[in-house]
């Protein structure tokens, strides 16, 4: 019998976690595998365990007094808003992520967006399947590298997206009052407030964790603040922009058009009036994946669990 369990509450890295199941048995582990997608299932098929990995499945207080013994909560992923953080303090589990992951395939998928939006891509190849021809309708288009990019947020993914911007634009601008000026000027960026990035922007692409801060960071009144026509490109979390407040900047024209990979209800529905514009481009919350990066996530979720309970620094601890 298996000295220690691992409770999963969701997984859709692979079908079976046979690599999991090899890397966990150095710490003579037992996988008890779920597919949660609410709290109430969480609830329902929690187990006694010694640790938790999640991906998306909301993780509350309750659902960690029902764990029992649990001392260690692995995140599958870099995000940490579907874990009550709070309440992981309180009872003293630890909770780690693998912050790194990713990083190359977010960073590729934010510049795919970019340059499609800049370049009108998704709206002339409409235009084409539907017999057109004449490039009218797709005026104005501007040089690229007559525009600046603006940056929120940067961190692994927003100093890779500097790198991958810097032939391209004009100017690269960021705002981020957690990175100290040495990061900046790393990574040849212009250190600006956030009222100044709204200014100055042309595109703006957000790449900010989601919490009570960065909630609706981009709101009506932010939005207010955009040059007419400006871009917005979300690769982060939905919830860091107000929906309600995108689509009134869309249909008004202030924006000229937005690239999200992330929204605030997933999957976005249907008859969302998002789907009907031509100059929003939607990806299904994909920015991460490569099969390289599932394989780095699924290797490292299981070594910070390894590393825990053989009392060694785990790649990332958050709590």
């Amino acid at each position: 019998m298996a000295k220690r369990t691992v409770f999963v509450t969701d997984y859709t890295m692979a079908k079976e976690m046979d690599l999991e199941a090899e890397i966990l048995a150095e710490i003579d582990a037992a996988i008890v595998r779920a597919q949660c997608q609410s709290e109430e299932e969480v609830l329902a098929q929690m187990v006694p365990c010694d640790a938790i990995i999640t991906q998306w499945a909301p993780l509350g207080r309750k659902a960690m007094e029902r764990a029992q013994r649990c001392r260690v909560i692995s995140r599958n992923g870099i995000g940490l808003d579907n874990i009550d953080l709070k309440a992981a303090q309180d009872m003293g589990i630890a909770v780690v992520n693998v912050p790194a992951y990713c990083v190359q395939e977010v960073a590729d998928h934010t510049m795919a967006l970019v340059l499609a939006l800049i370049r009108k891509v998704v709206p002339t190849v409409k235009l084409v399947q539907r017999g057109g021809w004449d490039i009218d309708s797709l005026m104005p288009i501007r040089r690229v590298d007559t525009q600046t990019l603006g940056i929120v947020g940067l961190g692994r993914i927003g100093s890779a997206v500097a790198a991958r911007a810097k032939p391209f634009f004009k100017e690269i601008v960021a705002w981020d009052p957690f990175v100290d000026r040495e990061r900046f000027a790393e990574a040849g960026v212009k250190s600006v407030g956030q009222e100044e990035l709204w200014r100055e922007a042309d595109i703006v692409t957000l790449h900010v964790p989601h919490n009570e801060s960065t909630h609706h960071l981009i709101n009506t009144e932010s939005l207010s603040r955009m040059k007419d026509g400006a871009y917005i490109v979300n690769t982060c979390r939905g919830a860091v922009v107000d929906t309600e407040a995108l689509v009134e900047a869309l249909r008004s024209g202030k924006l000229g058009g937005a690239g999200l990979d992330v929204h605030e209800e997933e999957p976005l529905p249907p008859d969302h009036p998002l789907h009907e514009m031509d100059n929003v481009i939607i990806t299904p919350h994909m920015a991460f994946y490569s099969e390289e990066s599932l394989l780095e996530a699924r290797r490292a979720t299981c070594e910070n669990l390894v590393r825990f309970f053989k009392g060694e620094q785990p790649i990332s601890r958050v709590v």
